[in-house]
């Protein structure tokens, strides 16, 4: 008998109100593990095994790119590296409300032309599921070709599925099905980690590409054991908060393709449609005011435009700590950003507030947009406006020089070909020709 932690996985001999690793008040479950039978290891045989060379042309990465299933979104195909492969398991995370259930309907729906598909409703009855399609208005749909189960226990959707041909499974949510070889009740973590890996298994002999919602718990990490994350092709994540309509899909990993690539929608009324330009989005050139800049971000292939609004705001006595908000890239950065300026760009921040937002709600981790958040703070706290066709792209470093970034002729020969006019970039060796003028900054003293 043993006690798992279901935020952190860690286990412990004894329960406890909060668990010793991660603090979290309330996680530990109980787990009941089954004795090894000594005489089971007598009666079993002896494994099979062949040369690596023996599977060539079932499994080669040609193969495996030709194999593709097109989803019916260009955009979550980009995600996905090209589209579902055979007998891959991905799993699909996102706040609640987001728009997991209906992406997926909406993936099941642009498939049932020309597969069979499963749909196991643990979160939402079939009736549930059948209004919510109708609700979308989807016109050609070969919906007779989708097929719904409320039988949440695995071993009998693994015997299912292998005797009427089904092409695609649809599992909502992995926390709401159950194994008969775990007494925990569902949800739990010997649940999730005994279902996880039952259904796993069955992607891998059958050859159906199995897509598994996953909820999050209140940390923001998808809930149940981290080795349900570990034995699954894919992880997916949907961000958008709950007054955005934009949604941003997310790759966290990805054994057949790149986690940087990114797939933008839009939810309406309609559900889920595609956003092909996302720099649309994220950018409102029609406000002129100071406090605003163009930054470049790279996302996989893919060269996203964005906006950074800064407001700088000065402190008349006010006692108490400043404060340093950032919406779109992390607090620390900005503080060191705040931190740089002070100190090397001639702007003192020492005696004001900093607000940092990035138009459109995009969370962004790259460092090459620091030459932007600099330049909108610059811009605030002088009160000049900026020339909307200019874009800047540069790491900002602690002793205030400003470096160039990977991908700088992707982002120069992309911003030509929107219509950008110019763009300031940190030092670099780029020597190629560009239809727009190029200035090259050193310092963030000059910016």
């Amino acid at each position: 008998m043993k006690y798992l932690c279901s935020s952190c996985g860690s286990e412990f001999l004894k329960w406890s109100g909060k668990c010793p690793s991660c603090e979290q008040w309330g996680t530990l479950e109980e787990v009941e593990e089954s004795p090894l039978v000594v005489d089971s290891l007598s009666s079993s045989v002896k494994a099979d095994y062949k040369a690596i060379t023996k599977y060539k042309g079932k499994s080669s990465s040609k193969v495996v790119s030709k194999d593709r299933i097109d989803t019916g979104f260009e955009e979550m195909n980009r995600v996905l590296g090209g589209g579902i492969v055979p007998g891959e398991i991905v799993l699909l995370s996102g706040e609640p409300g987001v728009g997991k259930s209906t992406l997926l309907l909406q993936v099941a729906i642009n498939l049932s032309s020309k597969m069979k598909i499963l749909y196991v409703c643990g979160e939402e009855s079939p009736t549930q599921l059948l209004s919510r399609l109708e609700r979308l208005k989807v016109k050609n749909s070969n919906a007779e070709n989708i097929f719904v189960t409320n039988d949440v226990v695995v071993e009998n959707i693994f015997n299912l599925l292998s005797d009427n041909g089904f092409d695609l499974l649809i599992v909502d949510s992995i926390q709401s099905v159950t194994s008969n070889t775990s007494k925990g009740y569902p949800g739990s973590i010997s649940q999730v980690r005994a279902s996880g890996s039952i259904l796993t298994r069955l992607a891998k002999l059958t050859g159906i590409p199995v897509i598994l919602v996953g909820q999050i718990n209140k940390g923001g990490d998808i809930a149940g054991p981290k080795i349900l994350e570990h034995i699954v092709d894919c992880v997916l994540y949907i961000e958008g908060g709950e007054f955005n309509q934009y949604r941003i899909l997310r790759g966290m990993k990805n054994r057949f393709g790149s986690t940087n690539e990114i797939g933008v929608f839009e939810m309406d009324s309609r559900g889920l449609t595609e956003v092909g330009n996302p720099s649309l989005i994220f950018l409102d050139s029609k406000s002129a005011v100071s406090g605003s800049a163009i930054g470049a971000v790279i996302q996989g292939s893919r060269v996203v435009f964005v906006e950074v609004q800064a407001l700088v705001v000065e402190r008349s006595g006010e006692v108490g700590p400043l404060r340093r908000v950032a919406n779109g890239i992390k607090k620390p950065r900005l503080d060191m950003l705040c931190a740089v300026l002070s100190r090397r760009g001639s702007v003192f921040l020492g005696d004001k507030d900093v607000f940092v937002n990035i138009v459109g709600g995009l969370n962004i981790s790259d460092p090459a947009v620091d030459l932007a958040v600099c330049a909108a703070i610059k811009s605030a706290v002088k009160d000049t406006v900026l020339d909307k066709k200019t874009v800047y792209f540069g790491e900002v470093g602690l002793t205030g020089e400003v470096r160039g970034t990977w991908g700088l002729e992707s982002v120069i020969k992309e911003a030509s070909r929107v219509g950008y006019k110019a763009i300031s970039v940190g030092n670099s060796n780029f020597k190629g020709e560009s239809g727009i003028q190029v200035s090259v900054v050193k310092g963030i003293r000059s910016l």
